[in-house]
């Protein structure tokens, strides 16, 4: 198991089993490829990654004002993982991972979101914002609509 604590929390502190690791930040390219399971908060860049690699999630939104707990709730509905309470207990907590570590809906819900992730055109319509904005125009609707329009 791989923890990443964030700037918050110094992993020093944290009493864990020896078959874990835990380190303040890694890049999830690192760490995606090589998992099962993504357990988070809900936030958008995390839940997106993780999708991406065709991974479920175990979402525990930890703040009710951020896009968080839409993030999750969305998950939820797509059937690739689930959202439990940030006080969830550990025995609890510990059943929704096994569940969703097994084979099963969530995670072909999770492979059909990530093709559908891994097929939009988010670099061609990144490029054509920069270009637009670089040329002193205005911020073009299609990057707002996700439609591409690289020529």
């Amino acid at each position: 198991m791989v923890v990443t604590t964030g700037p918050q929390v110094d992993p020093e502190v944290l009493r864990t089993a020896p078959n874990h690791e835990v380190h303040r930040f890694v890049p999830h390219e690192q760490l995606l490829p090589g998992v099962s399971l993504v357990v988070g908060h809900g936030g958008h860049g995390t839940t997106m990654k993780a999708l991406a690699h065709d991974l479920p999630l175990v979402l525990l939104p930890l703040h009710p004002l951020v896009d968080q707990p839409m993030v999750a709730a969305s998950v939820q509905r797509a059937g690739a993982g689930r959202v439990v309470s940030p006080r969830t207990g550990t025995e609890q907590l510990g059943t929704v991972i096994v569940e969703l570590l097994a084979d099963g809906p969530h995670r072909r819900s999770a492979a059909r979101l990530g093709a559908a992730i891994r097929t939009m055109p988010g670099a061609v319509n990144g490029a054509d914002v920069i270009e637009t904005l670089l040329a002193g125009g205005r911020w073009p609707a299609t990057a707002r609509t996700g439609a591409a329009t690289r020529r």
